[in-house]
């Protein structure tokens, strides 16, 4: 592994960070008013994981990951950053507490945070398989 390998990393990690964030605004912004706080985290977990997906389908090929287990462990390793960016995000920027924030994860309090995280891991192999098939 290079630096410039190294460099794409930060640039997708960063990229789908970016996305995920917009879509947490818009949902605050315009799905809340609509369904409330609680159905709009479920709703918009299907938007956040077609966001993913349209980033590593134009995006992955740039890094060169070619094998199913590298893109798996792509993969992997963006679910734990994007876990690791939302408790930061959470806690430092939105000012609240760590035990609501790992909230968001328990699915069985109806929260599907956690499912998007493991759906998100499968992202990377699931927009390259696309590419293959078009």
């Amino acid at each position: 592994m290079d630096s410039y390998f190294f460099i794409k990393m930060v640039f997708f990690y960063i990229l789908v960070a970016s996305g995920e964030t917009l879509n947490g605004i818009c949902r605050t912004l315009f799905l809340n008013k609509r369904v409330g706080a609680v159905n709009a985290k479920r709703i918009s977990v299907i938007p956040a994981l077609m966001l993913c997906l349209l980033i590593c389908y134009f995006y992955v090929p740039i890094i060169g990951i070619e094998s199913d287990r590298g893109l798996i462990l792509l993969g992997v390793s963006l679910s734990a950053f994007m876990l690791l960016f939302d408790i930061i995000l959470g806690k430092f920027v939105m000012k609240a507490r760590l035990s609501l924030i790992l909230d968001d994860l328990n699915i069985f309090k109806g929260n599907l945070l956690g499912v998007g995280l493991i759906l998100m891991a499968f992202c990377p192999l699931w927009a390259m398989v696309l590419r293959r098939l078009s």
